[in-house]
């Protein structure tokens, strides 16, 4: 655990905040979970090895006490688990809504079977733009660390496109670009042409401003035919959104009830996903359940195509479509075919598909390896050390951290909630596998 402390507040007295603050302490949960926050984080830090924290706190002199400003954390078994996910981190933050305002930074990754795997977390201002750069660093400090080509996708958030061009980007950065186009222009059927480029003469068609709208932004922010950093398929931060929806009733929780709702979550689900990967290993099963309905759902598209050989060693086909006649070329040797969406999800095509089956090959060689249950297991294979009771707690760096006097609510709004959310109270996203 290590901690910044910011003086940049000349009005701060450590005197007088205790003097405002603490005849409070009995009437608010909310400022007693200031003071709880430390030691909780401490503690988990004590029976989870390798579990990050990191502090920047204010205070007039570097004695006590303390006044919260930012806290950074993330789990070690989320860290081990980002070196067998794809290359790509998406993040957003959201709102918090208990007594004393601020956001909620979250990174998250995304494994082999297309389930979320929450990185790294953050409590901040609501209006410290530097915040941004504050979290991407301590995110490539201790996440990503040496692993490198990592695609951050995010909404277009002025804050963050600020800290990841100010000092040269150690990673791809792709904002939300479709929901932003659809804001400008307010068409469903215009951003879904978007997605495709051949679908810019429709779009020429139904609205030239927005043609050379998009033609003004390089092809590979909002197609996927031009990806050329291997960002799997995924051109918005969706996927982070959905945990976003998990988080919408721990939003109105004290301070330290929040970032105890984040450790219970990853909890359940290394619990739930570690079980799947052991036991799909020992079923003898060798990619993840997402991509296996996709390639069985491509199969019976495989069948419709009839192939032309031009070089067999090399594995360089013609795929004709018998009904549209349309062609498409596949190069086995290179792991090309011209349809695009090998490239781009990096599992094979219905192409692929038919000129492996024609000649009796094993299509499952060509399926990246971000995909097989060895990746899911070791994913999710480290685990969580329980926390005992807080009487068996170490003691933290502070004596009393005290909340951030400006994130005062001004108006009355739902009352914050004590009680720790569980599975029960929460509702999913259908549409998303997440657990």
């Amino acid at each position: 655990m290590s901690v910044t402390i910011s003086q940049e507040h000349p009005n701060l007295d450590g005197s007088l905040i205790a003097q405002e603050t603490k005849h409070l302490i009995k009437e608010q949960p909310s400022i007693k979970s200031y003071f709880a926050l430390p030691k909780f984080l401490y503690a988990v830090q004590k029976f989870n090895l390798g579990t990050i924290v990191e502090w920047l706190v204010s205070s007039s002199t570097n004695e006590e006490p303390m006044e919260f400003r930012r806290v950074f954390w993330a789990f070690s078994p989320s860290i081990k688990g980002f070196v067998h996910c794809r290359p790509m981190i998406n993040i957003d933050g959201t709102h918090l809504y208990g007594k004393y305002k601020g956001t909620m930074m979250i990174a998250m990754g995304v494994d082999g079977n297309n389930q979320i795997l929450p990185l790294a977390f953050a409590i901040k201002e609501n209006k410290a733009y530097d915040s941004w750069n504050w979290f991407l660093s301590y995110i490539k400090i201790h996440v990503v660390k040496e692993r490198e080509g990592i695609c951050l996708v995010s909404d277009r958030h002025l804050g963050i496109l600020k800290a990841v061009n100010q000092h040269g980007s150690p990673w791809y950065y792709l904002h939300h670009f479709n929901n932003n186009f659809y804001e400008k222009f307010r068409n469903s059927e215009l951003k879904g042409l978007a997605y495709r480029v051949r679908g810019q003469n429709q779009i020429r068609k139904l609205n030239p401003q927005a043609r050379q709208w998009l033609e003004s932004h390089p092809l590979d922010r909002w197609t996927l035919a031009h990806d050329g950093v291997g960002r799997y398929g995924f051109l918005t931060s969706n996927l982070l959104e959905i945990f976003n929806s998990v988080l919408k009733g721990a939003r109105f929780l004290p301070i330290t009830a929040n970032v105890e709702f984040t450790f219970y979550r990853l909890v359940h689900y290394f619990e739930v996903r570690r079980h799947l990967g052991n036991s799909s290993r020992a079923n003898g099963d060798t990619y993840t359940p997402h991509v296996l309905v996709k390639q069985v759902a491509l199969m019976s598209k495989a069948s419709t195509h009839s192939l032309r050989s031009f070089n067999r060693e090399k594995g360089i086909f013609e795929l004709i479509n018998q009904i549209g006649r349309n062609v498409q070329v596949v190069n086995l040797e290179q792991k090309t075919c011209t349809y695009g969406k090998w490239k781009v999800f990096k599992y094979i095509c219905y192409h692929v598909l038919s000129a492996c089956a024609t000649f009796s090959l094993n299509s499952w060689q060509y399926i990246d390896k971000c995909y097989s249950i060895i990746k899911y297991r070791d994913t999710w294979v480290s685990q969580f050390s329980p926390l005992p009771h807080e009487t068996y707690w170490p003691q933290s760096l502070f004596k009393e951290l005290l909340p951030n006097l400006e994130l005062l609510q001004n108006k009355k709004g739902r009352s914050s909630s004590t009680r720790l959310l569980n599975g029960m109270d929460i509702k999913e996203g259908r549409k998303v596998n997440l657990l």
